[in-house]
């Protein structure tokens, strides 16, 4: 008999987290020129371990709310609310962020 093994890994990304950060689709990668799609993870396309900003955005409960907007996940001095364009709190998902212009990666 053939004792072969298949392995077969199959990755999906969590885009639903995705809307419930403003301007996550605006956020730069600091190393490119490009995009950080995977804004709470190490690797810019996401997957595989957390960084500072989507450790707290867990410990939030998954929600973007007032006290963790008002967070310096990666303390450089700026709250993640103010990186991303919402330097005053209010961001709720669907609705258009105060700032989508110079934003900033919180992570």
């Amino acid at each position: 008999p053939n004792n072969s093994c298949l392995k077969i890994t199959y990755c999906n990304s969590f885009q639903n987290f995705q809307n419930l950060i403003p301007n996550w689709n605006n956020a730069p990668n600091p190393c490119t020129s490009g995009l950080w799609e995977g804004l709470g993870h190490i690797g810019a396309d996401g997957g595989g371990d957390r960084n500072p900003f989507g450790v707290d955005f867990k410990r939030a409960g998954m929600k973007w709310t007032s006290d963790f907007c008002n967070t310096d996940s990666d303390n450089d001095g700026l709250s993640n609310g103010k990186e991303l364009g919402d330097p005053d709190c209010i961001w709720t998902p669907g609705q258009q962020p105060k700032r989508t212009e110079n934003i900033s990666h919180p992570g």
